[in-house]
């Protein structure tokens, strides 16, 4: 009797797992599918990625003279703001962020580089003397700093090929990127007839080069010093962007300037998680402006809340 009573009990036991199982099984995996990471939050180069684009307050924005200007959202590549972003124009020193690109691509951070005809260069300058010898990393900091063309021409002249060599690669980078709206002449960004590019052009060409974590750390220094390989020559060097010690959250890239092109000015900016690129070409108050659009863009706009 006590086998029949425990046989019995077994096969209720048996009746009542089999029906629950599937249940519990469809309850662990809805519990296992809410605790994955949305795919639309993953994050790219340090980028937080959203598929829903900030909403506007319909602020009006300020009052530009730059020619060409742009301000996009980096999280969902949201254009927030453009003023004949695919005109092209000349585009001083922010064409370094191409050289830093192609340079990056080919030398390693440790390769060392000796100085030629670059120390000759005119307009900003490191203070680089011929023959010296410094690592690449080094020359990346004085160019983007200093904005030293005598640094560009150094990376540019140790290129497979020398300076046309490097500024062919140039040319070839920007092909790839699809960017319709330019054209180099030169790694630093001395005016000439076929060097020039638009906000939109520089924008993407940016967001390539932020993936690259040193210069991105690099674009955000303020002030630092370079040594030569032997340790004769030591150089200062002190970040030509206003913006990174005055305006809240932002992270570099890179300021031009010349006669022709005017004032210009690439700005990453991070409040909040948010993260958006400024760029303003051709202006007459590149910083007094880029701030200008920079706290309208945090003012105007709402981002979604995860």
């Amino acid at each position: 009797m006590k086998y029949y009573f425990y046989s019995a009990g077994l096969i209720i036991l048996a009746i009542i797992f089999a029906t629950t199982l599937p249940i519990l099984t469809e309850q662990s995996e809805n519990t296992l599918l809410s605790l994955q990471i949305p795919q639309n939050n993953s994050a790219v180069a340090g980028i937080q990625k959203y598929n829903i684009p900030p909403v506007s307050k319909n602020i009006l924005p300020p009052e530009i003279s730059a020619r060409s200007v742009l301000v996009k959202d980096l999280g969902t590549g949201t254009i927030l703001y453009q003023k004949d972003a695919n005109l092209p124009v000349p585009i001083a020193s922010t064409t370094k962020i191409a050289t830093a690109l192609v340079a990056s691509e080919y030398f390693n951070p440790n390769s060392i580089l000796t100085v030629n005809l670059g120390a000759e260069i005119s307009g900003a300058k490191v203070g680089l003397l011929k023959g010296e010898n410094l690592s690449f990393r080094s020359l990346l900091y004085g160019m983007l700093l200093n904005s030293g063309n005598d640094a560009a021409f150094a990376i540019a002249e140790n290129y497979p090929g020398g300076v046309l060599g490097f500024v062919s690669a140039m040319n070839k980078k920007s092909n790839e990127l699809g960017l319709k709206s330019t054209h180099f002449e030169n790694p630093a960004g001395f005016d000439g007839p076929n060097h020039f590019s638009s906000a939109l052009d520089l924008s993407k060409l940016t967001e390539e080069a932020l993936k690259n974590y040193q210069l991105a750390r690099i674009f955000a220094t303020k002030d630092t010093s370079i040594v030569s390989l032997d340790k004769k020559y030591e150089h200062q060097l002190h970040n030509l962007n206003k913006l990174l010690a005055d305006v809240k959250g932002v992270l570099g890239v890179k300021t031009g300037y010349t006669q022709a092109a005017k004032e210009n000015l690439v700005t990453l900016v991070d409040r909040d998680g948010h993260k958006i690129l400024v760029v303003v070409l051709g202006s007459d108050d590149r910083f007094g402006e880029s701030t200008n659009l920079i706290e309208w863009t945090y003012d105007n706009f709402i981002w979604p809340q995860f």
